[in-house]
This record gives C-alpha cells, structure tokens and sequence, in this order.
C-alpha cells in the first residue's frame, strides 16, 4: 500500500525511497529550528543595538568638549590629558580600589562563613529572610538608613547617653578617610546575604557521599571545612568574586545617597566623578572620558580574573 505521506504517485514514492526527497520529519523540524530564534531576534538586536550605540556615543562624546547645551566641537585627547592632570585623579582611584578590596573581603568572607556556619541547620530559612532582607530594601533605602544611622541623631546620640563621649564627636560621614570605610560598612551589611544565598546554591551541589567519606577519616570542623568545603566552593567562590568586582568598581548609588563623594570629593569614586562632572558641572565631554576609562579598567580587571580562574580550573 502506498504511503500517503510522502506522496500520491508511484514516482514520488521512488525519490522518497531513493533518498531524493526529505523525510516528513526533517521538512517539519526546519520551522522548529528556526522558530526560537526568530523570538530572540528582536530582543538581541534591541541589546546588542543599544550597547554598542551608546559605547560609541560615549567613545565619540569623550573626544569632544560638549557640554550636554550647546553644539559639540572635536577637541581630540583633550579630555584624557585633562584628566591625569587633575588632582581628583589619585583619590578616585584610591577610593575605587578600596571599594574593590572591601567588597571582596568583607561581603564575600562574611557570607562565606554564615553559610557555612548554619547550612544543614534548623531555622536555615529564618537565617536566609534575615541575611537577605537589607538587600530587598534597595540601595537608595539603605542610604537613607544609614545616613540617619551616623548623623548627629544617631550613634552620636547613643554614645552620649552611655558616656562614650569621644565616640559621640566622631563625625562619620565627613572624617576622611572614616567616610568611605562607614560606607564599605553600610554596603556590607545589605550585600553579606545575597553572597550568603550563593554560597548556599554552592554547598547544596556538593556530593553528600564526599562529605560523608571525610567524615569517617575525622575530617570534622574546621579541617571538614579546610579541606572538603572550601576547595569544593571553589568554582562558586570564583563567580562572586567576579560580580563583586564588577559590582565595586562602579558603586554609585550608596555613596551618592550619603556623601555625594564629599567632603569635597574624598569619598568619591569613578562612577561618581563621571555622574558629577557630566550632570553637576555639565562637563559631558570630561565625564564621558572618564567613562571610558572606567570601563576599560572594568572589562581589563573582570577578563583578567576570569581568565586566570579558566586557567586554574583547567590546570
């Protein structure tokens, strides 16, 4: 009997036979293939579209003296020679590294050791809502908090009344360099959960089996942690490291909710000196340029780290 899904005459069921036509299947899983990708186009175009616009904007504004007003004139490297002769140069990159190393001691190391400390534990979930909640208030939020937190109103007020009154003078936000470290210390209690939620996901993929097999050979404490958890955390340690960097090296939102860089710029960053002289000074040449060489400075330390944790992995 013929077969009527491959044709209607004995010809057709010849080149069917022969190998001349496609199966049925694979002229229906043509349209299937290219379905998906068809969805995602319009969105890819949209990213990928917008992010190279405005790299090339940014690019192009950093080679100019606009002003955000008024008609743009090319001034070449200008701006980048403006910009290692400014004396604000040497205390953003201070500040920014500072941040980098912070948030990658602080946040990481403390989330690493509350997940260690009560996974498996009873009230596990109770630990998670309470490390993760200042995350969920929002960073503008916890600036606010924090800033009433280490005004005159806040601890200043509670020292006094204990009768620690040296500490009751210390002016937190406007100390240098006391100012950025009182921010480190902000931006720490509302990160230290999300690392802690990570490093949660990381401790759940490890073999039971292992854990158990060390166990038996007195692998418990501290050495079970020394010698089993922490090599096994490895790859996810390697992952938060890498968004905590990223995260640093372009914190904005706390430190502009509480000290807008000040006391005249010691607390600044580079992502609020670029906020500042571009939509404060309208210096959106000089800004521009010193975005540029933020994200240069981003993309070269992210590819760098992430290529020597390839490496490690590989070896």
């Amino acid at each position: 009997m013929l077969d009527t899904t491959i044709g209607t005459t004995p010809r057709a069921a010849a080149k069917y036979h022969a190998g001349l036509l496609p199966t049925p299947s694979r002229r229906l899983r043509r349209p299937r293939r290219l379905g998906p990708y068809l969805f995602v186009v319009p969105a890819l175009v949209l990213v990928v579209g917008m992010f190279w616009y405005s790299i090339v904007m940014t690019v192009w504004l950093s080679l100019t003296n606009s002003s955000g007003l008024t008609s743009a004139q090319f001034v070449g490297l200008a701006n980048y020679r403006a910009m290692l002769n400014d004396p604000a140069l040497l205390t953003n990159i201070y500040n920014t590294l500072i941040w980098a190393v912070a948030m990658i001691i602080l946040p990481v190391g403390l989330g690493l050791a509350a997940a260690a400390t009560i996974h498996k534990r009873r009230g596990k979930s109770v630990f998670q809502a309470v490390f993760y909640l200042p995350y969920a208030i929002g960073f503008v939020t916890t600036g606010v908090m924090w800033s009433f937190l280490l005004g005159t109103n806040g601890l200043s007020e509670l020292f006094q009344a204990l009768g620690f009154h040296s500490l009751a003078q210390v002016q937190w936000l406007n100390d240098v360099p006391l100012n950025t470290y009182s921010m480190i210390i902000a931006s720490t209690w509302q990160t230290t959960g999300v690392d802690m939620l990570l490093f949660f996901v990381g401790l759940d993929t490890i073999d039971r089996q292992v854990v158990e097999a060390a166990t038996l050979d007195g692998a418990v404490g501290w050495r079970m942690f020394r010698h089993m958890t922490w090599p096994l955390l490895s790859a996810m340690t390697r992952v938060i490291i890498a968004i905590s960097i990223v995260n640093a090296l372009q914190a904005f939102n706390l430190i502009w909710v509480m000290t807008e860089g000040g006391p005249y710029g010691s607390s600044s960053t580079f992502a609020v000196w670029t906020y500042q002289e571009s939509f404060q000074y309208y210096k959106m040449g000089y800004g521009a340029a010193i975005a540029v060489v933020l994200t240069i400075f981003v993309l070269a330390t992210s590819v760098g780290y992430l290529r020597r944790s390839l490496r490690e992995v590989r070896a």
